[in-house]
């Protein structure tokens, strides 16, 4: 089997590990396949059709790695004791899968409050929620099946195994493309400075449907203006869509108020443990560490969500606009990087959450157990 990295590299070549990434996809393949890197594919895949976009549900797309699993078991296997609220066998899953007729099989944690996370996103009737990663296809339908089979299994629908969708690294718009095709002034538009992943997740996507996309995507390379970011044109369609992402360069320019930024997920240090008191245990506001963030982001995100889908029935306002009064305007300020996550939405999520699991608590650091 392949190194852990090496398995990053293969399937996430922009995060962190570009060349390598490229090296094992180009040294495994073909000619033929060497031109499938680079094209869109169109397998059969969970979608929306247009039919069910304009329902008017909202449609919730979550990225996966980072924010509702992590792939960084190792350490966590060389536990003594692992906490038995977030941390029980039920939370490791092995995920399995072909890529250009090679087999993988990567072990993943689910991020604290993942399970109920979603047990919240199904229970709310205007909601379809969606996994959106730049993950490669075939470990993204496996790793949403998972989570929503262990969903069902703690307490929810079976009628749910219907009620999601799966994006991936073919979905995404792959600016990389455009510098073969347009000028660099015009493939500045969809790559703006200090955004440096080519793989972006354009929310319109889901509006037109994969199929209508990627047909726009392919004039795109003859006329830069058929996707062009037009962010007054794309707010009218996309008032029913956002993004849970934890890195905003995924981001489509122009989407930003479509955008619910979650902190990246870190395992706290030396171990996780489930916390025993009520209050909201924030980090020293003089450090530079996000540890208590970074632990429980999906906290913060069943915080913000139920607070702004309260507002958004109440007011009959699209989700984005309110999300951006919410929480927007902090991330989007880079000098503001103190005011980002609001920590009272970390408290109002651990409410929503506790719903599905009373033991549920926040993840902390603790103390390493002696043998």
């Amino acid at each position: 089997n392949p190194s852990n990295g090496l398995i990053k590299a293969n399937l996430y070549p922009h995060k962190g590990y570009p060349n390598l990434g490229a090296a094992v996809l180009y040294c495994s393949a073909s000619g033929s396949t060497r031109a499938r890197v680079h094209a869109f594919h169109k397998p059969p895949q969970r979608g929306l059709e247009m039919s069910e976009f304009h329902s008017g549900a909202v449609v919730i797309a979550i990225d996966i790695d980072d924010l509702l699993t992590s792939m960084e078991v190792r350490d966590l296997r060389k536990a003594c004791r692992l906490d038995p609220v977030h941390h029980s066998e039920k939370h490791f899953f092995t995920v399995g899968f072909e890529r250009y007729g090679r087999p993988y099989e990567i072990e993943n944690v689910l991020v604290p409050g993942c399970i109920e996370f979603f047990r919240f996103l199904f229970g709310q009737k205007d909601v379809r929620p969606a996994f959106f990663s730049s993950g490669v296809r075939g470990r993204n339908l496996e790793l949403g099946r998972i989570v929503v089979d262990l969903a069902i299994g703690a307490g929810g629908s079976p009628a749910w195994r219907d009620r999601y969708d799966v994006y991936s690294r073919e979905d995404c718009f792959d600016t990389n493309r455009l510098q073969h095709h347009v000028t660099d002034e015009e493939r500045r538009r969809f790559q703006p400075p200090d955004f440096f992943g080519n793989y972006k997740k354009d929310l319109r996507m889901i509006h037109h449907g994969r199929e209508a996309y990627h047909d726009l995507y392919n004039r795109t390379l003859r006329d830069p203006g058929v996707l062009a970011p037009d962010p007054a044109r794309d707010a009218e369609i996309l008032t029913n869509v956002i993004l849970l992402e934890e890195d905003p360069s995924y981001l489509f320019p122009g989407q930003e108020k479509n955008l619910l930024l979650c902190p990246t997920y870190q395992h706290p240090y030396p171990c996780l443990v489930n916390y025993q008191g009520e209050d909201t245990p924030i980090d020293d506001p003089d450090s530079w560490h996000n540890t208590f963030k970074c632990a429980n982001p999906l906290f913060y995100a069943a915080g913000v969500l139920e607070h702004a889908l309260a507002r958004r029935r109440a007011e009959g306002r699209s989700l984005p606009e309110i999300l951006w009064e919410e929480q927007g305007h902090l991330w989007f300020d880079r000098e503001r990087y103190k005011e980002h996550y609001p920590v009272h939405f970390f408290t109002q999520g651990r409410d929503v959450l506790r719903r599905y699991n009373p033991e549920l608590n926040f993840a902390v650091a603790g103390e390493r157990a002696v043998p």
